[in-house]
């Protein structure tokens, strides 16, 4: 009686397990990358763009090299996706590989880009 009893118990705990795994599994989301070019001349610029995407809804993670001048974004696609993130950069005033050629960007880095390390003296990217 006592072999019945455990393994009827057994069996319930394995159910239940089973059953909570299935749960959990079916609310995981894969997290997505997205790679873009940006315009950006500096420090202050890099730390401008990382900062607005890491305080965006469905951003993980947001790194901005300068020296590349890409900016790596990993997301959630049920929060957020490709458009809204070239937006929220060009938000910032910064364009993107993605940006049309006639979109009015309204701050830029005095630099355009070119010019490595600090330009935070020259820098409009602050400015509205």
């Amino acid at each position: 009686m006592k072999t019945i009893k455990y393994l009827a118990t057994s069996m319930l705990m394995l159910f239940f397990m089973a059953g909570m795994m299935h749960v959990y599994a079916g609310t995981t989301t894969k997290s997505e990358t997205l790679k873009m070019k940006v315009e950006m001349g500096c420090a202050k610029c890099q730390a401008k763009i990382q900062s607005g995407l890491s305080k965006t809804d469905g951003v993980e993670k947001a790194v901005a090299d300068l020296e590349t001048k890409t900016v790596t974004i990993t997301y959630n696609p049920e929060k957020t996706n490709k458009d809204k993130l070239v937006k929220v950069v060009e938000g910032l005033g910064y364009r993107t590989e993605f940006t049309s050629k006639d979109a009015k960007i309204g701050r830029e880095c005095s630099d355009k880009g070119e010019m490595k390390g600090d330009c935070s003296k020259k820098c409009t990217g602050d400015k509205k």
